[in-house]
């Protein structure tokens, strides 16, 4: 729900509200979305974000329009179990009770700013958003990080993880559709490439970074952790044998090299005679069997196994697992 908040953030701070932020703080039974979903409401309507299949959109809008009258947030509850989601809509089935927080908006909380600061520096933060009839929509960052934390007794905590990054080694053409559509994800993407014509941000515009350089000067400066991502796109022997002697030690979540299996497997019996050994992080040929051949296929696959990789899936068609399926 990164993307989803960062667009609902930009917007707010761009202004003018006043603008209503509908949050989804519990559910019971099935529901559309996850706890933690957020719908931003202007006076026109609906601006960004959904908390359902569209069967209560147009009641919250109604109910937008009262707290921005009255100036203060309020709590409500939709029942649509069983015969009261033909009340609500189209019958969607959703079978489940949704409890909203809708708070009114009318400059930029300061909540906002420490999402916004916790995201710049990807660190994760905790809010606790006091329910209480006297303090509703308040929000605190807990003194204690621990999950049993003391705080007022009706109270929702929310954990806003870091964002994924992705580093991507090499600036041919074949890594703009990459990044432009990381960026569509909400991640956080940096670009490194040893040659200076190619690493220009120019041609690379939605990058939050564009450096040039060799590997081993770049590769050890980078804030690489288990939410980030680096994948090889260098086309470049030397330079890929170089970075992953690098990247094999580093804490990377994933490490994804482009190439042939049989390159790849030279490239690994090169380092492990060196005593270095990959391990699951490392995807070779990297991205998944989508049948894609053109760079904007590839970038989806890649980036597909990517996000199954740091959520921990298999990337297995849903209609195999005995999972539930909730939107993001």
């Amino acid at each position: 729900m990164t993307k989803e908040l960062q667009d609902i953030l930009g917007i707010v701070r761009r202004g003018p509200g006043p603008f209503v932020l509908a949050t989804l703080l519990a559910t019971e039974g099935s529901s559309y979305r996850r706890p933690g979903a957020r719908l931003l409401l202007g006076r026109e309507g609906l601006l960004r974000g959904s908390l359902s299949g569209g069967c209560l959109e147009g009641d919250l809008q109604a109910r937008a329009r009262e707290v921005l009258a009255e100036g203060r947030p309020r709590r409500i509850r939709y029942d649509l179990r069983g015969e009261m989601d033909l009340v609500w809509g189209s019958g969607s089935g959703c079978e489940g009770v949704l409890d909203l927080l809708l708070e009114p908006l009318t400059g930029f909380p300061e909540w906002m700013q420490w999402v916004e600061q916790a995201w710049a520096s990807r660190t994760p933060l905790r809010l606790r958003t006091d329910l209480s009839p006297e303090n509703l929509g308040r929000r605190s960052i807990p003194r204690y990080p621990g999950p049993e934390a003391p705080g007022p007794p009706e109270a929702c905590v929310e954990d806003f993880p870091a964002p994924l990054a992705l580093w991507i080694v090499g600036a041919g053409d074949d890594s703009r559709p990459l990044v432009r559509m990381a960026k569509e994800l909400g991640w956080i993407v940096g670009l490194l490439d040893h040659r200076p014509a190619f690493a220009r941000p120019e041609r690379f515009p939605e990058a939050d970074a564009v450096r040039s350089g060799h590997p081993a000067a770049l590769l050890p400066s980078l804030p690489l952790d288990a939410r980030c991502a680096v994948v090889l796109m260098t086309h470049h022997y030397a330079k890929d044998l170089e970075a992953l002697r690098l990247l094999l030690p580093s804490p990377a979540g994933y490490l994804g090299l482009m190439g042939s299996r049989r390159r790849s497997a030279k490239l690994l019996a090169e380092l492990a005679a060196e005593g270095l050994r990959a391990d699951s992080r490392l995807h070779a040929p990297v991205g998944l069997d989508l049948g894609a051949t053109d760079p904007e296929g590839i970038a989806l696959a890649i980036l597909a196994e990517i996000q199954a990789t740091l959520a921990g899936r298999r990337a297995a068609p849903l209609r195999e697992l005995d999972l539930p399926v909730l939107a993001p």
